[in-house]
C-alpha cells in the first residue's frame, strides 16, 4: 500500500526559509524557490507557507498558468473585482484584497515565472514595501517577468536553488511510502532512472507497483525489469522537448538506443548542427574529455519516453551498429554495445559477432547478457563453441541445473577431443556450482585421459578444486601451486588454480601467502579477456580466506576491491551483477565484525537479490548460513532456526566437507540462541574434530573459539598448540580467551575481550567481557565486574543489540546452574520434556529434575513462572 508522501530530504531548506520569513524590521520578509519541474518546489512552497500561516492572521495562494498570462491580473482573478481602465488602482486594490486589515500576511505564488506583468509587478510590491511574508516558486531555465527577477537580484530576498533529492534521501523517501525495507540495488535504480526528481519518482512507483514490478519479496521491496512510462509521466517528459526541432529529436532518438555515443558517430547518423542545439537546450550532456567527445542524454527519462513505440528505432539501431562497426574497436563496451544494437534491428544477425560479444559482455561481468547473445548465436547456427559459451554463461550465474541440462546433451553429441573439453566444463559444474564431487570426479576419471596434454592443466585445477571442497587443503595447495607451474599458457587453468591456491591457505592458515596468490589471479583477470568475469568471485575467494584466521583488515581490502573493480561498468547488466556480488561480500564484512543489523539487511538482500531456488546456489548457501548466525546472535532464535532449514536440505554431498565448518558456526550459534548450548558446544567439538583430521587448522581455531564463547572450559590445551600453525591474530585471542576461562580469571578475560576488539570481532570481545563479569561477580569482585559489564554493554550495543548466552546471562543473572538455564531457555522455546531430553541426550526424568530444583532456588510455582523469571517476560507471554 502506497501512503501519503512525506516532505523528505528538506531539512536544511526549510531552516532556511524559516529564517528568511521571520526577517527583522526593515528587511523583506519572504524566498524565491527556484529549481526544476518536479524537484519539489511546489510542495515546499506550500510546506512553508503553512509553516507561516501558524503565526500569522491571513494567507494566500496564488498559481501563475500559461493561459492566465495573457490576462492582466490573471494571476489574482479572484481578487481583482474591479476590471477598469487604470492598472495602478487596479494593482492598489489586489493588495487591499491580500492584506488589507488582517495584520501579517503570508503569500505564495506558484510558477511565478508564468506571471503576466501587472501580476508580477504586484508581487514586486508586496516585497518592495514589506507588505507580506512572501514565498516564490520558479522553473530553473524560464525567463520570468522583469519584476520577479528584480526581486532576487536586487538583493530584495534570497533565492534557493532546490537540488534533486540524493540517493539516501531518496531511499528513505521510498521506505516510508513503501511502508518497509527497499532493496539497496533497486532503490539505487530508482534514484538514477528519476535522478531524484520528486515528481517522477511518484509517479513510476505508482505505475512499477501497479504493473508488479516492483512489489515485496521475502519482505524486502524489489524492482525488476525496465520502467513503462505511464502517460501522465510520459507526457511530463515529453513536455520538456515539446518545443525542440526535429533535429534535435532525431539526437535524442540516437542516444536513446545507444548511448553513450560518441560525437563522430553521432554526426554520421544525425544532423551535426542539432548536437549543439540539443546541449544548448540542456537536453544532452557532452563529455569533452573524451576523444571522440562522448554524447549522453541529460535525463534518463528522455531516453525512455524516446525509446516508447518508435518502429523507426530498428532501423536507426542498424544505421549506428554500421557506423560502429567501421571503427577499430578494442574496447569491449564497443563491440557489446554493437552486437546488441545489430539483433535489435533491421540487419541480419552476424554470427561472428555475436560468438566475440558474448565473450565481451562475460568480460563486462554481463552474464545475463552473455547469455542472451550465446543463445542466439547457436540460433544462428554458431554450432558446438556458442553452446559450449552458453553454458559457461549459465554455470557462472550459478544456474548449475541448466547448465547440466545442456552439458548432458552435449555429451551425448560428442567424442573425441571435444568430449574431453566438455567433461571439463562438465566436472567444473559439478565441483564449483553443484558442490557435487563425486559426479566431478567420475567426469574427469571417465572421459578426460590422462596423454591428453590439452586437458590436463585444467583437469589438474578441478582436482585442486575438489580438494578444497573436500576440505583436503594441504593436497589442494599442493596441486594448484604443481599446476601453476606448468599451465602458464592456459588461463582458465590459471585461474582456478588461484581459487584452490587462495582457499586451501586461508584453511591453512598461511595468512601470509594469500595476497601474493590473489595477485596472480588479478593480473591475470586484467590481461585474458577468457578469465576477467572471474575477477569477482577470486575477490569473495581472496576475503573468504581471512575469515577463519581473523585477518579482518585484509579481508576488508579484498572487499574494497570487488567495488573498485566494478564500479564503472557500462551496461546495466553488469552493474547488477557487480552490485549483487559487492552487497553479498560486504555482508561477510559486517558479519566478521558483528555488525548485525546491517549484516541481517545485506545477507536478506542478497537472497532476495539472487533469484530463483536453482540459481545462484554458492551465494545463496552461504548468506543464508550467515543470516541464521547474526540472528541468533541478535537472539532472535526462531528466525535463526527458518534461515538455517533449508541448508540443511540442501546438503547432499557428504564428502563436500570444505563447507561444514561454516555451517557448523552457524548451527551451533542457532541452537545457542535456543538455549541448547550444551549442543552448540558439542557441534562445534565434533566440527573442530574434523577439521583437525583434515588439516585444517585455521578453522579449527574459529571452531574452538566460538565453543569458548559458549562457555567451553576444555579448549585452551588445542588452542596453545594452534598458535603456531596459524598465522593472524585470531588464534592468539582465542588462546588467550580460553586461557582465561579455564583459570576463571576475570582480569584475563577482559584482557581476552581487548584482544578480540583489537582485529574487529566485536561479538567474541562482547563475549568474553561478558564471561568476565560473571566470573567476578562470583569472586565478589563487584568494581571488576561493573567495569567488564560496561564494556560488554558497550559492545552489545556497537553491534546493533547483541543477545548471546553469555550476555543473557549477565544481562539477566539468575541463582541457575548452566544445566538448569539450558532446559529452561528449551522450554521458553516450547519444546516438551520429552524433546528436550532427546535434544540434549537426556531421560525425560532428569529433565524434569532439574526444572524441580530450578523451581525451589527461586520459589517459582510453575513451568510459565520459571520461563518469566528466566526471560524477564510476563507469564503467559
Amino acid at each position: 500500500m502506497i501512503r501519503r508522501w512525506p516532505l523528505v530530504g528538506r531539512s536544511e531548506e526549510l531552516q532556511m526559509i524559516a529564517e528568511a520569513t521571520r526577517a527583522g524590521r526593515g528587511h523583506a520578509r519572504g524566498i524565491v524557490l527556484s529549481g526544476s519541474a518536479g524537484v519539489g518546489k511546489t510542495r515546499l512552497a506550500r510546506e512553508a507557507v503553512e509553516a507561516c500561516a501558524s503565526r500569522m492572521s491571513s494567507r494566500h495562494w496564488i498559481v501563475g498558468t500559461a493561459s492566465a498570462r495573457s490576462v492582466p491580473l490573471g494571476a489574482f482573478a479572484d481578487i481583482a473585482s474591479d476590471f477598469g481602465p487604470d492598472p495602478l488602482r487596479r494593482v492598489r486594490e489586489v493588495i487591499d484584497g491580500l492584506i488589507g486589515g488582517r495584520g501579517d500576511v503570508v503569500v505564495g505564488v506558484d510558477d511565478a515565472h508564468l506571471l503576466d506583468d501587472l501580476s508580477a509587478f504586484t508581487v514586486h510590491q508586496l516585497v518592495t514595501r514589506q507588505l507580506a511574508t512572501v514565498i516564490l516558486t520558479i522553473r530553473s531555465g524560464e525567463t520570468p517577468p522583469d519584476a520577479i527577477t528584480a526581486i532576487w537580484k536586487d538583493h530584495r530576498l534570497e533565492r534557493l536553488e532546490l537540488q534533486p533529492l540524493s540517493l539516501p534521501e531518496t531511499t528513505k523517501l521510498l521506505e516510508h511510502i513503501l511502508d518497509g525495507p527497499v532493496h539497496s540495488l533497486s532503490a539505487q535504480r530508482l534514484w538514477q532512472y528519476t535522478r531524484g526528481n520528486a515528481l517522477y519518482l511518484r509517479h513510476l512507483l505508482d505505475s512499477e507497483v501497479d504493473a508488479g514490478r516492483l512489489a515485496r519479496r521475502s519482505g524486502m521491496w524489489l524492482w525488476d525489469g525496465r520502467p513503462e512510462l505511464s502517460p501522465t509521466l510520459a507526457e511530463l517528459v515529453e513536455a520538456r522537448i515539446a518545443q525542440a526541432p526535429a533535429a534535435v529529436g532525431d539526437v535524442l532518438d540516437a542516444l536513446a538506443v545507444a548511448e553513450p555515443l560518441g560525437s563522430d558517430v553521432l554526426a554520421a547518423v544525425t544532423d551535426p548542427d542539432a548536437l549543439a542545439e540539443a546541449e544548448a537546450l540542456g537536453l544532452v550532456t557532452v563529455d569533452t574529455a573524451a576523444r571522440p567527445p562522448s554524447v549522453r542524454v541529460a535525463h534518463p527519462m528522455l531516453s525512455e519516453v524516446r525509446r516508447t513505440g518508435s518502429l523507426r528505432m530498428r532501423r536507426l539501431r542498424g544505421r549506428i551498429a554500421g557506423e560502429l562497426a567501421k571503427k577499430d574497436v578494442t574496447d569491449p563496451r564497443d563491440l557489446v554495445r554493437r552486437a546488441v544494437l545489430t539483433l535489435e534491428s533491421d540487419s541480419p544477425p552476424d554470427s561472428a559477432l555475436l560468438n566475440a560479444a558474448t565473450w565481451a559482455a562475460m568480460q563486462l561481468l554481463d552474464l545475463r547478457l552473455a547469455e542472451t547473445l550465446a543463445e542466439r548465436a547457436v540460433s544462428v547456427g554458431s554450432g558446438l563453441e556458442a553452446k559450449m559459451t552458453h553454458v559457461m554463461a549459465l554455470s557462472w550465474q550459478e544456474r548449475g541445473h541448466e547448465a547440466e541440462t545442456v552439458l548432458a546433451e552435449l555429451a551425448e553429441q560428442t567424442t573425441g577431443p571435444m568430449r574431453a573439453q566438455i567433461a571439463l566444463l562438465r566436472a567444473l559444474n559439478f565441483a564449483v556450482i553443484l558442490n557435487q564431487t563425486g559426479n566431478a570426479q567420475a567426469e574427469l576419471d571417465a572421459h578426460v585421459p590422462a596423454d591428453d596434454e590439452a586437458a590436463r592443466p585444467v583437469a589438474e585445477s578441478l582436482r585442486a578444486l575438489i580438494d578444497v571442497v573436500r576440505g583436503h587443503a594441504a593436497t589442494a595447495v599442493q596441486r594448484a601451486t604443481a599446476n601453476l607451474g606448468v599451465a602458464s599458457d592456459n588461463a582458465l587453468a590459471q585461474m582456478l588454480s588461484v581459487f584452490a591456491l587462495v582457499n586451501g591457505l586461508g584453511e591453512l592458515g598461511r595468512v601470509a601467502e594469500i595476497e601474493p596468490a590473489a595477485a596472480r589471479g588479478y593480473r591475470l583477470a586484467d590481461r585474458s579477456a577468457e578469465v576477467s568475469h572471474l575477477r569477482v568471485p577470486l575477490a569473495f575467494l581472496h576475503a573468504y580466506a581471512y575469515r577463519p584466521a581473523g585477518a579482518l583488515a585484509e579481508s576488508d581490502a579484498a572487499i574494497a576491491r570487488i567495488r573498485l573493480d566494478t564500479v564503472d561498468v557500462p551496461f546495466e547488466g553488469s552493474w547488477h551483477v557487480a552490485e549483487s556480488w559487492h552487497a553479498f561480500v560486504a555482508g561477510l564484512a559486517v558479519v566478521n565484525r558483528g555488525g548485525l543489523t546491517e549484516a541481517q539487511r545485506l545477507c536478506r538482500e542478497s537472497l532476495t537479490d539472487i533469484g530463483s531456488d536453482h540459481s545462484g546456489r554458492m551465494r545463496k548457501r552461504f548468506a543464508r548460513l550467515w543470516l541464521a548466525t547474526v540472528d541468533a546472535m541478535a537472539g532472535e532464535a526462531a528466525d535463526a532456526r527458518r534461515e538455517f532449514a533449508p541448508i540443511c536440505q540442501s546438503d547432499s554431498d557428504p564428502d563436500a566437507r570444505g563447507w561444514h565448518s561454516e555451517r557448523a558456526v552457524a548451527e551451533a550459534w542457532v541452537c545457542a540462541a535456543e538455549g541448547a548450548v550444551s549442543e552448540a558446544i558439542a557441534v562445534l567439538r565434533a566440527a573442530a574434530r574434523s577439521d583437525r583430521e583434515l588439516g585444517r587448522p585455521a578453522w579449527e581455531v574459529l571452531l574452538l573459539q566460538t565453543a569458548t564463547q559458549f562457555g567451553d572450559h576444555t579448549t585452551a590445551e588445542r588452542l596453545a598448540e594452534l598458535i603456531t600453525a596459524v598465522e593472524g591474530p585470531r588464534a592468539s585471542a582465542a588462546a588467550a580467551h580460553s586461557s582465561a576461562l579455564a583459570a576463571g580469571d576475570g582480569e584475563a578475560l577482559l584482557a581476552a575481550s581487548r584482544g578480540y576488539e583489537s582485529f574487529g570481532d566485536r561479538i567474541a570481545a562482547a563475549d568474553a567481557a561478558a564471561q568476565a563479569v560473571a566470573v567476578s561477580r562470583a569472586a565478589g569482585l563487584r568494581g571488576a565486574a561493573m567495569t567488564a559489564a560496561a564494556v560488554a554493554e558497550r559492545l552489545a550495543a556497537e553491534c546493533g543489540g547483541a543477545l548471546t548466552p553469555a550476555l543473557a546471562a549477565v544481562s539477566r543473572p539468575q541463582p541457575f546452574t548452566a544445566r538448569q538455564r539450558e532446559i529452561i531457555s528449551l522450554a521458553a522455546q516450547g519444546f516438551s520434556n520429552k524433546e528436550i531430553a532427546e535434544r540434549l541426550t537426556m531421560s525425560v526424568r532428569s529433565i524434569e529434575g532439574h526444572l524441580f530444583r530450578a523451581s525451589q532456588r527461586v520459589g517459582a510455582n510453575s513451568r510459565e513462572q520459571l520461563i518469566s523469571i528466566l526471560t524477564g517476560s510476563a507469564p503467559g507471554t
